[in-house]
Formats: C-alpha cells, structure tokens, sequence
C-alpha cells in the first residue's frame, strides 16, 4: 500500500494498523475549518489480532509515500458484537479552533497579527499567516476562534477584493493563504462530471450608499439585470472609504454559479481551496475553476477522488462579532 494509517495511544505508545484497512477517507471544503479522516478496520473477532487501542485521547496520523496528510483526535470508534469492522471518525487540529471561543476586541489590527496572538494564547502551531498589508477593527466578545479567524480576513478582503483560506498542513500547523487566481493543477482525465448552474442567490446590482442613506453610486452586471430583472443589495460605505472593491467582490459571488462535481483519479494536490484547469473531452467542458470540497478514498487497492468545482473565485463572507464603538 501507498498509504499508512497510525493510531497514536494516549500512553505515548503508536501502531500502525494499515494492514487492517478496508476503506479511508480523506476530505474536507471550503466551508469547514477542520478536514476529516474515517477508516473502516477489519479486526478479527477470533483473537488472531489483537484490537487497537481505540480509546479517547488517541489520535490518527495518515501518510501517503512518506508525506504526512494528516493528525488528529479521535472523535468517534464504533464497533459491533456482529461484525468484525471498527469505523473511526478523526477531525485535524481545525477542531481547536472551532471548539474554542475567545473574548478579543481588536483596534487597527492587521489580520495576520492577530491571528497569530489568538494562536499564541491557545497553543495552536502555525505554518503561514497571510499577508493582508491592511488593519481592521473589530469585537468579539465570546466567539468561536475559526470564526474570528475568518472574520479579521474577511474584513480584509471587503476592502482589496480578495480571497483567504484558513486550514491546516498535515503536520497540523494553521496556515491562511490567498487563494489562488491561476492554476497550477490539471485535471485531463475524468470518470465523470455532473454540471449544475444556479441563479438562487443572485444579486445583480449594489447600490452603495452613506450612513444617512444618501446615493454615493450603483455598480451593476447590466447584462444578468437584462436577463433576470434587477436584484439589488445595499452597502453602506464609511467616511474616508470606498465600498467599491467590496461591491465588486459582492457581485462576483453573488452572480451566476456553476458547480460541476468531477471524479477523477486520486491527487493529493486536489484540495479545497486550490485552482485547477479542466479539460475534459468527454463531457466537453474546460475551463478555470477553484475546489470547493474535496473527498479522497482508498479502497480495494484504488486511490480515487471526487472535487466539487465553482467557476468562481468565492470569498468567505463570515463575519462575526461588533464593531467597535
């Protein structure tokens, strides 16, 4: 096997149960913190093996030729009186930050400055902060820390247009990255592609306006409002600001959605958050596209995986917490 799956005993003692491996699997999305880890083990009821040591406080490790993919707590091991299998659930260090909740009050603050103080309260590792080059203000007075995390970067992004990712590395260092506008993966080769469009949440014009309501402009898609009637959301700019990459960016991930669901061959680079280019001849669509969710599973000596794609770049809008007062 290309693969190997260690279960860490809280008593400091390891072993490696790959040989016991029916089935694992690897995901995660956009929209969680945290990426997953399940196995399904085969352990013989007759005494031949002798069971794991599946108790709370242990941790799954997951390698692929070498490289480290994944660790995490343990969450859940089921076994039955009838059947020789034992089913593991695992979520990475990402569950830290969403179990946690922190009282912070942030005044012109760069984003990556105090995402690194949250992580030196909490003990939490870290690979990469991105650079956002800008401060933000902001409450958040018993929040969860991923949503923190999110919302200093959102806050950031509302004001130069871009796109940020927090996730962990499989040595289970945080890391928040810029998402990628270019490609640098291809996928050629599918097992098939299910193609989906979807207007449900259009918004096709943004009128931006002052804090006592008066117009200051509209920025629009005239082609989608021809199309579907006008379908307008309102921002309201601050003194000394311009909404205008904000409403920009609003109208990008509000426009027309086109998800395509690919299986494909497995590719550990295939994760959410990435860019790839698809050139698929079977089903004739190509294009530029970013990895929403991403599920990778072993089984039976196969190694395939299935990506859920949007043709745009989508910006997390979580922002929690107040503004300062």
């Amino acid at each position: 096997m290309d693969y190997e799956l260690i279960i860490a005993a809280p008593s400091g003692t390891s072993r490696d149960v790959t040989q016991l491996v029916q089935t694992v699997t690897w995901s995660g999305s956009d929209s969680q913190t945290a990426r997953e880890l399940s196995a399904s083990l085969a352990v013989p009821r007759d005494g031949s093996v002798t069971p794991p040591e599946l108790v709370e406080g242990a941790q799954l490790i997951f390698r692929r030729e070498g490289t480290q993919l994944f660790a995490g707590p343990l969450l859940s091991a089921t076994t039955s009186s009838q059947s020789s299998v034992v089913d593991l659930s695992a979520l990475d260090r990402g569950r830290y930050l969403v179990g946690n909740s922190g009282w912070y009050q942030f005044a012109n603050a760069a984003p990556e400055t105090a995402v690194a103080a949250i992580c030196r309260d909490y003990g939490i590792p870290v690979a990469s902060l991105a650079q956002t080059g800008l401060t933000v203000s902001r409450k958040f007075p018993g929040v969860a820390l991923d949503k923190i995390i999110k919302s200093l970067y959102a806050l950031a992004a509302q004001k130069n247009g871009k796109r940020y990712l927090a996730r962990f590395t499989g040595g289970g260092e945080l890391e928040v990255l810029e998402k990628p506008s270019a490609a640098t993966l291809d996928i050629k080769s599918t097992m098939g592609v299910t193609n989906t469009w979807d207007i449900s949440n259009l918004q096709n014009s943004v009128v931006i306006r002052t804090d006592t309501g008066a117009l200051v402009r509209r920025v629009e898609d005239k082609d989608s409002i021809g199309l579907n009637g006008r379908l307008e959301h309102v921002l309201i700019q601050k003194d000394g600001e311009d909404a205008g990459a904000e409403a920009k960016a609003w109208l990008e991930d509000h426009g027309l959605q086109q998800n395509l669901t690919v299986e494909t061959l497995g590719d550990i680079r295939l994760i959410s958050g990435n860019a790839v280019k698809l050139r698929d001849t079977g089903s004739g669509v190509t294009g530029l596209f970013w990895i929403e969710s991403d599920t990778h599973t072993w089984k039976n000596g196969q190694y395939y995986c299935k990506v859920k794609l949007n043709f745009r770049n989508l910006a997390d809008d979580t922002i929690s917490g107040s503004e300062l007062k």
